[in-house]
């Protein structure tokens, strides 16, 4: 439908042949999103196995739903994720570790990387947050980039932290190593460390740098229209 020979995109340009072209931002997140170290990869699809084999059977469900009301969790039940719901990953495991006690308790002995679930279920809901922030009806593809290098500059920054042994940007990760007795490994920081860089790189693959010769377009009253290439006489003059 979009094609630049037939599609949509070709007949816009037979009119108005100057015109950018962009792929959906939210697409675009999502796709950048889904790098990550295979053994975080490995405790994500844990976790999904571990929802499937509560949630798939209507008696294990139940069974469950009466365990985390007994045990007084406000959430009685396990969410499912789902590759096509781009938001289900954060959510699921900030399920999972609410639930963490309950689903230990009827599994008998499922064992769960705490350390690693916890740092995920943070950056899955910034990476969720993110999300939200790109759609909406006054959204442009300005406030897109700037959105999206804030969150770049800001997977640097938790990077530089995790190096100086600060976990305060991952709030839930911080809570749950105030009340473990369990090491932080250097092994585990410099993973979650891999995994930031690794995102970074990822969003700056799918995100170039914002054109600067957008810059007029934004505040045409504080740029030098002179140095702006493509534009016409006319143009800069109304500037």
């Amino acid at each position: 439908m979009s094609g630049k020979y037939r599609g949509l995109k070709a007949n816009i340009r037979a009119i108005i042949p100057n015109v950018k072209w962009t792929h959906c931002c939210i697409y675009r997140e999502s796709l950048a999103a889904r790098q990550m170290p295979g053994k975080l990869k490995r405790t994500l699809d844990e976790a999904v196995k571990v929802v499937n084999i509560i949630k798939a059977h209507p008696l294990n469900s139940c069974i469950f739903s009466v365990l985390c009301e007994e045990m007084g969790n406000a959430h009685e039940q396990l969410l499912l994720h789902s590759q096509v719901r781009w938001l289900s990953r954060g959510k699921v495991l900030t399920r999972i570790f609410e639930l963490r006690d309950e689903i230990r308790l009827f599994l008998h002995d499922k064992s769960f990387h705490g350390r690693v679930v916890q740092y995920m279920s943070d950056i899955f809901t910034y990476l969720n947050g993110l999300n939200l922030n790109l759609q909406g009806r006054s959204i442009t593809i300005f406030k897109d980039e700037d959105k999206v290098e804030a969150m770049i500059m800001k997977l640097d920054l938790w990077s530089e932290r995790l190096q100086s042994g600060v976990f305060e940007s991952f709030p839930t990760l911080c809570d749950f190593l105030a009340v473990s007795d369990d090491d932080f490994s250097e092994e585990i920081r410099n993973l979650f460390i891999q995994h930031l860089q690794g995102l970074k790189n990822s969003f700056r693959d799918y995100f170039p740098l914002p054109d600067a010769n957008n810059k007029w377009i934004r505040d045409p009253f504080h740029v030098d229209v002179k140095n702006v290439k493509d534009l016409t006489s006319n143009e800069q003059k109304s500037c």
